[in-house]
């Protein structure tokens, strides 16, 4: 599948992947999945979410102890504009309950892969909203990538097939881009610059979502995104 785009909360995230590159083996010491739409908010296959109350009270106390912070803008939210369409959010919605999905995973899966564009086709050749390649395809049964709700069927079905293989997100994500042979052979995330890449942005729009709209459902989150929505998540006052 294809690298895009920036992310959020990558500081903080990028640390607690970073052990995951450099240390976390694939199998049986790994946390088991946390994906259903119910699970806590604040908790990934055992990576914990930025406290971003946390993180207030010690710029309070920074500011009290004379730090100055830069007067630079944050850079806002990079991400394009998206296709908002009811049925294709229908879609996401559905097929990833029915596999057992959180469909806020496969919703920051998709943005990242084709920006809801349907008719997408990487330079590698995957195709359709998931990108799903041709040999997987093959495996898959489907005969119309360009087809949104095929697409969409096809690719959570092959997500959770990843779920079910490797256990984690980040390991099935891993093997959603590089395949299951290459997080097999190297028992966890390939050492792939762009898998990498592909796996932290995937996750770090992931865990935006789950703490931003820990109750929404996928058609209010598009709604909220697609007006500009994607500043931090509210929390109490340091």
């Amino acid at each position: 599948m294809r690298p895009a785009r920036p992310f959020f909360f990558g500081a903080a995230l990028a640390l607690a992947l970073g052990a995951l590159w450099g240390g976390m083996a694939l199998a049986a010491a790994a946390p088991r999945i946390v994906t259903a739409p119910m699970a806590a908010s604040t908790e990934i296959h055992g990576i914990g979410l930025p406290d971003p109350v946390a993180a207030g009270r010690r710029d309070a106390a920074l500011r009290q102890a004379g730090h100055k912070f830069s007067d630079k803008k944050t850079v806002g939210c990079k991400y394009p504009e998206v296709i908002a369409d009811a049925k294709l959010l229908g879609w996401v919605n559905s097929y990833s309950k029915k596999h057992g999905l959180d469909p806020r995973l496969v919703y920051a899966l998709i943005e990242q892969e084709s920006r809801f564009n349907a008719c997408a086709v990487s330079p590698k050749g995957a195709q359709g909203l998931m990108q799903i390649m041709p040999d997987t395809q093959k495996l898959l049964g489907l005969t119309e990538p360009f087809n949104p709700e095929r697409n969409i069927a096809a690719g959570t079905q092959y997500l959770r097939a990843m779920l079910d293989k490797f256990q984690t997100e980040v390991m099935a994500l891993a093997a959603y881009n590089a395949g299951p042979g290459a997080v097999a052979k190297h028992g966890g995330v390939p050492p792939y610059d762009e898998t990498k890449d592909y796996v932290l942005k995937v996750v770090d729009r992931y865990f935006m979502l789950r703490l931003r709209y820990p109750d929404e459902g996928i058609g209010v989150i598009h709604q909220k995104l697609v007006a500009g929505d994607a500043g931090p998540a509210k929390t109490e006052k340091p």
